[in-house]
């Protein structure tokens, strides 16, 4: 028990990383200690407490190593881990583990443009944990199906989910496990700039961001802080506010040097590349490619 106690350590030590500076790097890192672990797993005897133990403990890491293969953009080497996770979920028998995976699986879903498919896997996800979540995992859950609607352009059922999230966000109870902490009010706030976005109602959007923004909590999260500057920046040119654009597109250009999350620099090219022919974003212009 005391090695899969270090096998927990390790997991929290890299959703820390991820928290703090993104993914860049780290899913091969944590692939190759989960390989580490298996192999030694292989090579091990233990009892059936350990065993499960283990399994529930590489379960978790392959769920992160899902997500950050995830935020670097390699959507395929996410499906083959969180595909692992969930097969060691199974053996764990642990439906939290499970609901884990099927968050992250629903938000890929989102962003590969295929919203019913978000919104089925985080409706099984909140089917399998009934009763036997934290509040925290229910909103976020909650939060996937808003997203998956926006996606199908269905406003009134995203609207619903996202209602349904604020209120299981109020029912906070204690012991938040390390990998979601990240879910407050402030990552719901910017879960809703993302629907919005989706749903074409730009200045809304960018007000859901900017309440983001405002909160307490999203500072210990670089890597969200960072998002959510970007998806601002974006928010607000789609909405025709190219001044207040350009200055939250220059707040994200201030985090590159801490933060390293490819997904979310792909966002800001594309920013970027909306503007160059502007000639008023020329500084912007300049300074990102100077950076990157």
């Amino acid at each position: 028990m005391s090695d899969i106690a270090r096998i927990r350590g390790a997991e929290a030590r890299l959703v820390r990383f991820d928290d703090e500076h993104g993914s860049a790097q780290l899913a091969e890192v944590a692939a190759r200690y989960i390989e580490h672990v298996e192999h030694a797993m292989r090579h091990c005897t233990y009892g059936s407490r350990v065993q499960t133990s283990l399994h529930r403990t590489l379960g978790e890491m392959c769920a992160q190593t899902g997500w950050l293969s995830y935020d670097s953009g390699e959507h395929d080497q996410a499906r083959h881990w969180w595909d692992a996770g969930l097969r060691y979920a199974l053996l764990a028998r642990d439906s939290v583990l499970q609901a884990r995976i099927w968050s992250n699986m629903a938000r890929q879903a989102v962003d590969l443009g295929h919203g019913s498919e978000a919104v089925a896997i985080a409706r099984a996800a909140l089917d399998a944990t009934r009763n036997r979540r934290h509040p925290r995992l229910s909103a976020l859950l909650h939060s996937r199906v808003a997203l998956g609607h926006s996606v199908s352009r269905e406003k009134g059922r995203c609207g619903q989910s996202l209602h349904r999230a604020e209120q299981e966000l109020d029912r906070e109870a204690a012991d938040t496990p390390p990998w979601l902490a990240f879910c407050g009010p402030d990552e719901l706030a910017g879960q809703a700039a993302l629907c919005f976005y989706n749903l074409g109602d730009y200045l809304r959007a960018a007000q859901a961001d900017k309440d983001a923004l405002a909160g307490a909590q999203i500072t210990q999260f670089r890597r969200n802080e960072f998002a959510t500057h970007v998806s601002l920046a974006r928010n607000l040119l789609a909405a025709g506010e190219l001044d207040e654009a350009l200055v939250s597109g220059h707040q994200a250009l201030d985090l590159l040097p801490e933060v390293r999350s490819p997904r979310w620099a792909a966002h800001l090219d594309r920013f970027r590349r909306d503007l160059e022919a502007t000639p008023a974003a020329s500084e912007f212009v300049d300074r990102h490619q100077e950076m990157t």
